[in-house]
């Protein structure tokens, strides 16, 4: 096990806010996406697991329990935490790496080799003489992986690292991360937050929702339908006619929520998806975005 916790707490007085997590697993090879509204705790559960910020609870790093003793020098040396806002690097990219590496200790005529294996694993090869400032977005959170990777990390903390990013840009990291953790040599484990829903739950083993600090669901995304009586559909309608979905579905006694011109809709399960649209589209409906959101995190956000 890479990194287990039981009973994670932390409070913060002034703004009486408190984070409360039950329980974490994160196996080798796994990628555990941590979601929620913004305020609710995801960060502050991020920087525990990355051990930088203390909090009570019982925490297990690569198999050994913390305690008093513990030598976090050591355990940090292993964890790789990219915050959501990357400090910018100064001079050539391939310098910045060639410290890191020398800093981790390996000797410089093996730096320039491992350093051009994992530019390439990156697809960097071609910036990595460019400076901060000539790069996109994308490419700086792509670089200060391959910096974090230089030391061959067992956990990857990764906090909103698909914000301020294109949708190709944020598919390609997520594939990074993907070929990270399946063509590497050591045991890794990923741990992110992010917005991004659908991308996120695309590539997780499991989700973890938070609301108001406290983490009410925790495991695969399937078991989301599993748990619940009812599927949860997500539908647009023309907007002229959102007032018109909303009394038809008061009248047939379906429960809704709204987000902007979007309709989350609450059906029984006897039926199916096909007969929902189907009832909608013979009431003359123009659907412009539907979506069966019953096993993904979304449906939690209006619970």
């Amino acid at each position: 096990m890479i990194f287990s916790a039981s009973n994670i707490h932390k409070q913060y007085p002034r703004s009486k806010f408190e984070l409360s997590v039950p329980q974490i697993e994160l196996s080798e090879g796994a990628i555990v996406g941590v979601v929620g509204e913004n305020g609710n705790g995801k960060t502050t559960l991020l920087n525990i697991i990355a051990g930088e910020l203390a909090a009570d609870g019982d925490l297990s790093y690569f198999g050994e329990p913390v305690g008093f003793d513990s030598d976090w020098t050591d355990i940090k040396t292993k964890i790789a935490f990219i915050p959501q806002r990357i400090p910018r690097w100064y001079g050539s990219l391939i310098q910045n790496l060639k410290l890191k590496a020398a800093l981790d200790g390996i000797p410089p005529d093996d730096s320039d080799a491992y350093l051009d294996e994992i530019l390439s694993f990156l697809g960097l090869m071609d910036y990595k003489h460019l400076k901060w400032t000539e790069i996109s977005t994308g490419y700086r959170l792509r670089f200060e992986l391959a910096r974090m990777l230089i030391g061959k990390p067992n956990l990857l903390v990764l906090d909103e690292p698909l914000a301020n990013l294109d949708i190709n840009t944020q598919q390609k990291f997520l594939s990074d991360l993907k070929n990270i953790l399946r063509d590497k040599s050591y045991s890794t484990a990923v741990i992110l937050s992010s917005q991004q829903l659908h991308e996120i739950e695309t590539v997780s083993d499991q989700m973890i929702f938070l609301r108001k600090g406290h983490s009410v669901f925790s495991g695969a995304v399937n078991d989301l339908e599993t748990d619940h009586a009812q599927l949860v559909f997500e539908i647009q309608v023309e907007l002229e006619d959102k007032k018109r979905l909303i009394d038809y579905l008061t009248e047939n006694g379906l429960k809704y929520g709204t987000t902007g011109e979007y309709v989350q809709v609450s059906v029984d399960k006897s039926g199916s998806s096909n007969d929902f649209i189907a009832a909608l589209i013979k009431e003359n409906f123009t659907i412009k975005y539907y979506r069966n959101i019953s096993k993904s995190t979304k449906r939690l956000f209006n619970q």
